[in-house]
């Protein structure tokens, strides 16, 4: 599959950058798990980042994008953020490749406690029209719980339903599992 050469490139940079990451995340579910990097840019409270995920099913997909966050005036505990990111599939059952380009946002309030805790949320959505390969829309929806045990080390459980709806009536679950993950900050 093209996917899969597009893969071992992403794969090939991402170890590069990771050098000089300032985020990285890991989380796995029973049948699935993915490895993230993200990084700042400029003065803004913009964040780039790239993801690869894979399952027990041989699906596999690469993400990046730009998300912008911020507190508005009065509303301290809670940050929010808006952005777009592209997603390429490579679905090994349905032995399609799909190209996604979607728009989404997160929520994340911040318990007042001594200890660093957060409860967040974030979706991002592509309809047909920004989805390749007769595929209708995709999803990608996750929630979680976070608690930064450590300086710079954060632990989380979550929720996670990523899926892809494809023209002909079919829908691919490539996850819908709570996970457990780590995210270090460089």
């Amino acid at each position: 599959m093209r996917c899969r050469h597009v893969l071992a490139v992403v794969l090939g940079m991402g170890g590069v950058a990771a050098a000089y990451a300032d985020q990285v995340e890991i989380f796995l579910s029973e049948r699935a798990a993915q490895f993230g990097y993200s990084r700042p840019i400029g003065v803004s409270a913009g964040d780039l980042s790239a993801a690869i995920f894979f399952n027990e099913d041989d699906d596999l997909m690469v993400n990046g994008g730009l998300v912008v966050s911020g507190q508005p005036p009065g509303q301290m505990p809670f940050s929010f953020g808006a952005g777009a990111k592209a997603y390429l599939f490579a679905l090994d059952d349905a032995d399609e490749d799909v190209l996604a380009a979607a728009l989404g946002g997160r929520v994340r309030y911040t318990i007042p406690a001594n200890i660093p805790m957060h409860v967040s949320a974030e979706a991002f959505y592509a309809p047909s029209i920004t989805t390749s390969s007769d595929a209708d829309n995709m999803l990608d929806f996750i929630t979680r719980f976070e608690i930064e045990f450590i300086p710079r080390t954060a632990g989380f459980i979550g929720y996670r339903l990523l899926e892809v709806d494809l023209g002909d009536g079919r829908d691919v679950e490539l996850d819908d599992n709570i996970h457990i993950g780590l995210r270090l900050n460089f």
